[in-house]
């Protein structure tokens, strides 16, 4: 089954154990190789922003798309960008 990429926009992402993540507000994708890479939180459109909020979002905002487990009406991910990237964080500081 294939989607077309305006499809992903606003769909509702949950974890396999069945926690609402959020809603797919942007979609990053690689050009090169023609494949999606992330599926974004928070929007990137519109707007200038300072690369630490960039670094954030993809951090804590996003999830790779590797991490994608189905799409249907709603996309399965493996884990929770915003509890996942919070463990990043954490980790980050201690080292």
């Amino acid at each position: 089954m294939s989607k077309r990429l305006s499809q992903f926009y606003g769909m509702d992402i949950y974890t396999e154990k069945a926690e609402h993540v959020g809603k797919v507000e942007d979609v990053i994708l690689n050009l090169e190789k023609g494949e999606i890479m992330r599926l974004s939180l928070r929007s990137f459109k519109a707007r200038t922003l300072p690369s630490e909020d960039v670094r954030r979002i993809i951090l804590e905002e996003s999830i790779g798309y590797n991490d994608v487990v189905r799409v249907g009406d709603i996309i399965i991910c493996k884990k929770n960008p915003k509890t996942e990237g919070k463990k990043i964080k954490k980790k980050a500081t201690k080292d």
